[in-house]
C-alpha cells in the first residue's frame, strides 16, 4: 500500500494557522483501517500486508512562511531573506534555525510519524488457514513502515546541495523517521531510483505539480531558484499581518489581528484583498482604524514594489507580469474595496475560477508511454479526481487517472455568489490517497480519503 499526502504546511508557529493535532492522530487511525482493508486481497483472502510506503509529496514543512525571515531589515547586519545567495553562511543558519522551529513546534507530528515507523501506530490481527482474521490470537502483525520526502515550493530548501544542507537534512530524516538518503530531497521522481522503483511497482507517477505554476517556479532558475511566490509571501502575507501587530496591536480588536495573520491560509492569492476587508468589517472596526490599515498596506506594498529582485524577467511569465504590476500599483491608490472589485477582474483574466493543473497530467511520459495509470500531484489545495483517458466518461471507466492530493490546511475560498455578495468562507480539509498493488484491498486500484471538518 502507497498512502500519498501533501501540502501539510507546518509552520514554526509564528504566523498562520498550524495543523491540529487531532488531524494527526485522525491520520494515524484511518492508516490503521486502510491497512487492514488492504490486507483483504483479490479473491476475498485476508492476509496482512507487509509494507506500506507512505509518501510525503511537497509543503510538508514549510520554511517561506516564518517572521523570522523579517527579524532584521534591509542595511542591518543579519539582513536575509528566501530569495538570497543560499551558499552564504546566513542563509543556511535561517532555514537551520526555522526548520528546528518547525520540529520543535510539531512535535505531535513528529511523535506520530515515529510511531508509525517503529510499528506501534498499526498492528494487524494474524490470517489464519482459512484465510480470516484471526482476531483472537494475541499476536499482531506490524508492517515495515517507510516513509518518503518529496519537496515542493515553500520546502525547496531541502533540495539545495551542499554539506551545510546535508545536516539540515539528516535532522529531518531523524525528526520524521524518513527513509530519504542526506542528499539533497528529490522534487521529481527521476531525483530518487528509490521512488522510480516505489513508481514501477504501483504504476504510478507522482510529483508536487509546483512545476506548472508560474508563480510558484520559474522554469529558466529550476526548483533549486526562487519563485515569485517566495517573495509574495514573505513580504505581502507574512509581512502586512506581522506590521499591523507591531504598529496597530494595542488600539485594534484581537480578533482582527488574529483574522489577518490567516492570510496565509487564504486561497487563491487574489482572494486577498476580498479577505482582508471581511475581515475588517466583520470585527466593527471604525473609518479612521481602516485608515490606518490601508496605511500600512501601502507602505508594504510600496517597498514590496522596489525590490530589486522583482525586475528581473526571470520572475514573470509574460502573462503575469501586467495584471501582477496592476493589482499591486491601483491598490496603493485606490480604496479597499475597490481593490477587491479589481482582484475579481483580475481572477477571471488569469482563469483562475477553478484551481486545477489536471491538464498536465497527460503530457507526462509515463501516461503517453503506457507504464503508468495514476499521476498524483499536490500543489493546489484542490483535491480532484479527473479521468484521462479520452473515451471515458467518468473516473470509473478510465484506466488513466489524475488525483488531486489537496491539503491538510485551513484555507479560504471565494464562496459561489455573484460578485456583490462574495465572500472567503473557510473550509477546514485533510486529504490522502492510497494506492495498492498485488490484488491488495481486494484488488482496487486505488482510493481517496477526504475530510472536511465544519
Amino acid at each position: 500500500m502507497l498512502i500519498i499526502v501533501s501540502d501539510l504546511h507546518l509552520w514554526d508557529g509564528t504566523m498562520g494557522v498550524s495543523v491540529s493535532e487531532k488531524t494527526f492522530s485522525l491520520f494515524a487511525n484511518r492508516l490503521r483501517e486502510l491497512a487492514y482493508q488492504a490486507s483483504w486481497r483479490a479473491g476475498g483472502k485476508y492476509r496482512p500486508i507487509e509494507t506500506i510506503d507512505i509518501l510525503l509529496l511537497g509543503d510538508i514543512l514549510d520554511p517561506i512562511q516564518s517572521t523570522r525571515w523579517l527579524e532584521k531589515k534591509p542595511g542591518e547586519a543579519g539582513y536575509v531573506r528566501p530569495w538570497h545567495d543560499p551558499d552564504s553562511s546566513l542563509f543556511i543558519a535561517k532555514v537551520r534555525e526555522i526548520t528546528r522551529a518547525i520540529l520543535a513546534n510539531n512535535q505531535h507530528a513528529v511523535k506520530v510519524f515515529k510511531r508509525l515507523v517503529s510499528g506501534e501506530a498499526i498492528y494487524l490481527p494474524p490470517g489464519d488457514k482459512r484465510g480470516k482474521p484471526s482476531f483472537y490470537d494475541p499476536e499482531r502483525i506490524s508492517p515495515q513502515v517507510r516513509i518518503h520526502y518529496m519537496i515542493g515550493n515553500h520546502d525547496r530548501f531541502y533540495y539545495l546541495p551542499g554539506p551545510e544542507y546535508d545536516a539540515i537534512r539528516a535532522e529531518i530524516i531523524q525528526a520524521l523517521s524518513l527513509s530519504n538518503p542526506p542528499g539533497p530531497f528529490p522534487h521529481g521522481p527521476e531525483d530518487e531510483s528509490d521512488l522510480q522503483e516505489v513508481f514501477r511497482r504501483y504504476r504510478a507517477i507522482a510529483r508536487h505539480g509546483d512545476l506548472h505554476d508560474h508563480i510558484s517556479y520559474s522554469p529558466s532558475l529550476g526548483r533549486a531558484g526562487t519563485s515569485l511566490g517566495d517573495i509574495y509571501s514573505t513580504e505581502i502575507l507574512v509581512r502586512f499581518p506581522l506590521e499591523i501587530q507591531r504598529q496597530l496591536g494595542e488600539s485594534l480588536p484581537p480578533r482582527l489581528i488574529q483574522g489577518i495573520s490567516r492570510m496565509t491560509n487564504v486561497r487563491p492569492l487574489m482572494a486577498t484583498p476580498l479577505f482582508l476587508l471581511e475581515q475588517i468589517t466583520r470585527h466593527g472596526t471604525d473609518p479612521a482604524q481602516v485608515d490606518e490599515v490601508k496605511k500600512i498596506w501601502n507602505m508594504v506594498t510600496e517597498e514590496f514594489l522596489e525590490l530589486s529582485i522583482l525586475r528581473t524577467n526571470e520572475l514573470f511569465s509574460p502573462h503575469l507580469r501586467t495584471p501582477f504590476r496592476m493589482l499591486f500599483g491601483l491598490s496603493l491608490r485606490t480604496s479597499l474595496p475597490a481593490v477587491v472589485t479589481l482582484s475579481r477582474w483580475l481572477r477571471r483574466y488569469l482563469s483562475e475560477e477553478h484551481i486545477s493543473i489536471a491538464r498536465f497530467a497527460n503530457q507526462e511520459p509515463a501516461i503517453q508511454n503506457g507504464s503508468a495509470d495514476t499521476v498524483i500531484y499536490g500543489h493546489t489545495h484542490s483535491h480532484e479526481v479527473v479521468a484521462l483517458d479520452k473515451k471515458a466518461k467518468d473516473i470509473y471507466q478510465s484506466q488513466q487517472v489524475y488525483i488531486n492530493t489537496g491539503t491538510w490546511a485551513t484555507i479560504y475560498d471565494y464562496t459561489k455568489q455573484p460578485s456583490a455578495e462574495q465572500k472567503t468562507q473557510p473550509i477546514n480539509l485533510l486529504t490522502c490517497v492510497a494506492l495498492y498493488q498485488n490484488g491488495e484491498r481486494l484488488g482496487k486500484r486505488y482510493e481517496n480519503w477526504w475530510a472536511n471538518f465544519a
